[in-house]
């Protein structure tokens, strides 16, 4: 086993006790982020991250799609993007730690394309003011423009569209997550597998290793980044907080099914789009993979494990998502489905934006959830902006209107670019 874990070492023969500066729930891409932007303000191994998932074959950050934009509607998740995309691009620089073997997560540019019917037009009209107020180069279609730029798409209902000479793309989600956890055992952060079951204290949480052992972790700050499970750990954490203090995450996992497929007369290459219904297409390699967006949201106790990971159901592809495709791509009338995966998004009930940062009313507990769907591309940005907070350093970015602040307020802060 790669992994080395002080937390193992400590919990031989019976629940042990260990001390660390921070303490991060969840070993996904958020707390990957997170633990490498701490190492820059503390010693690594006063770092822990508990993992549940040793084989990550359930992480949302593996199964995304792992795609990256500027096209949004609010500055800061412009402004998330771009400094994402900066790291991104020298992610050599960041990541590396072993100079004989290059960090390298196959980006590949690839603009998305937004389209509106006449009826949101205006709303585009206003995402596309935002992003070039943002010095975005994002680039404006009426109906006979776009069907120039595409011909291979129908516009018979579109009245403006939008698409983006540069910054955007998609690359191996699976190749960033690796880079982040190789870098940051190096630098001597301390990765155990296992789940956080409770909290002892204010201070304090007891964790179930892979093992069966336990062991105590006592800590200044925790950090929730347990993804679709966020809203579980935040109970976890309420039970031992003062009843004022005390709220529930609106943060829910949306089962959606993503179907690799074939088409013999399609576009050599797709931009990432949304079609009627919201259903999502782009390239892949020399296929495409699609996705329908509209899932069930899971909110229950039965769902807190999330077994239904299994294979995609072709009659969903058939009877909901084949009409929407060959509407918007007449050449998709043809289509093979090669195959696809299960995922889940953690899904922001409020507002369908981040929420990152810590809790007003009880300041060494952090949270970075909540991306919607935009969480992997956003992750270096996000993980930067909440270690700095941490660290009590300023943040490079002004993100506090993605603070807790509007969920114990109801405030909602809508992003309205969600796919």
């Amino acid at each position: 086993n790669e992994y080395k874990s002080y937390l193992r070492a400590m919990t031989v023969g019976g629940v042990g006790k260990v001390i660390r500066d921070v303490v991060i729930a969840g070993g996904g891409i958020m707390g990957m982020s997170t633990a490498f932007n701490l190492c820059k303000f503390m010693d690594p191994s006063r770092i822990c991250i508990v993992e549940k998932d040793q084989t990550y074959s359930r992480s949302a950050s593996a199964l995304s799609w792992a795609s990256i934009r500027q096209q949004f509607s609010l500055p800061e998740n412009i402004a998330l993007s771009r400094r994402s995309l900066s790291f991104i691009q020298d992610i050599n620089f960041h990541l590396n730690y072993d100079p004989e073997d290059e960090v390298d997560i196959n980006f590949k540019d690839g603009s998305y394309l937004f389209l509106a019917t006449a009826k949101t037009a205006h709303l585009l009209e206003e995402n596309i003011k935002t992003q070039r107020d943002a010095g975005i180069k994002v680039n404006r279609y009426d109906k006979d423009e776009l069907q120039r730029k595409y011909p291979y798409l129908n516009v018979e209902d579109v009245a403006v569209a939008s698409d983006c000479n540069e910054g955007e793309g998609w690359f191996d989600p699976w190749l960033l997550l690796s880079a982040y956890r190789r870098k940051i055992q190096s630098l001597g952060v301390d990765i155990c597998f296992g789940e956080v079951m409770e909290f002892r204290d204010s201070k304090s949480v007891r964790v179930k290793l892979d093992s069966g052992a336990q062991t105590d972790v006592h800590f200044d700050h925790f950090v929730n980044a347990t993804g679709i499970h966020a809203k579980w750990t935040n109970e976890k954490l309420n039970e031992v907080l003062p009843p004022s203090s005390r709220f529930p995450l609106p943060v829910v996992p949306q089962r959606r099914q993503t179907f690799n497929i074939a088409c013999k007369d399609g576009p050599q290459k797709l931009p990432l789009m949304l079609c009627p219904l919201k259903t999502v297409i782009r390239s892949e390699g020399p296929n495409y993979i699609v996705l329908y967006s509209d899932g069930p949201l899971v909110d229950n106790e039965a769902a807190k494990e999330l077994q239904d990971f299994g294979c995609v159901d072709d009659s969903h592809f058939i009877e909901d998502i084949w009409e929407n495709l060959a509407y918007r791509i007449p050449a998709m009338e043809a289509v093979k489905i090669l195959g696809g995966w299960v995922g889940y998004y953690e899904y922001n009930t409020l507002d369908q934006n981040a929420i990152i940062g810590p809790h007003p009313l009880a300041p060494n507990y952090h949270f970075i959830n909540g991306f919607s769907g935009h969480g992997i591309q956003q992750s270096p940005g996000a993980g930067e902006y909440l270690a700095s907070v941490i660290a009590g350093a300023t943040p490079v970015l002004e993100l506090s209107q993605l603070g807790l602040d509007r969920v114990l307020n109801q405030r909602p802060y809508r992003e309205r670019n969600i796919l």
